[in-house]
């Protein structure tokens, strides 16, 4: 199986886009902005089935708001700590959006190598770049339950 092969089989209905970002990429432009990362942000992580970046993001976002909550709001206000937790989030969404397609594209890179080791041959290769990669709307679909029971319990 050719590179480009295994690189469509992981990325499924949206290899043009992420084989012209790898393109992109392997001529030396590392950072390409997602909008949809930059949009959608933990959810487009989730989607792509890239869940440890998903948690450490949503990590983030939550250190940062109890630390607004805790700490900043009794120190400069509820309606400053409001402005600086707007302008933390559009710079977070911004790097989000920046950093999204080359995290995607080091997760498929990873994803190939451990499919070339530990299948040899090109269907089962296949199979499992087809099962690791795509998108899924599972954890998408659980997350949304989770802030919607959340915001209907406060």
């Amino acid at each position: 199986m050719n590179p480009i092969q295994q690189y469509e089989n992981f990325f499924q209905e949206s290899s043009p886009y992420y084989l012209e970002k790898l393109n992109l990429f392997e001529k030396g432009k590392k950072f390409t902005f997602n909008y949809a990362a930059f949009f959608f942000g933990v959810f487009w992580f989730l989607y792509r089935r890239m869940y440890l970046e998903a948690v450490l993001i949503y990590s983030f976002f939550f250190i940062e708001g109890c630390f607004e909550k805790f700490f900043l709001a009794p120190i400069i206000g509820v309606e400053q700590t409001k402005l600086v937790g707007y302008i933390i989030t559009i710079f977070m969404l911004i790097i989000v959006g920046f950093w999204g397609n080359l995290l995607y594209l080091n997760k498929a890179k990873k994803t190939i190598e451990k499919a070339e080791e530990k299948f040899p041959e090109y269907e089962q290769q296949k199979k499992y770049l087809s099962k690791k990669g795509g998108t899924s709307f599972l954890y998408v679909s659980i997350l949304l339950i989770i802030i919607i029971a959340s915001m209907a319990l406060s």
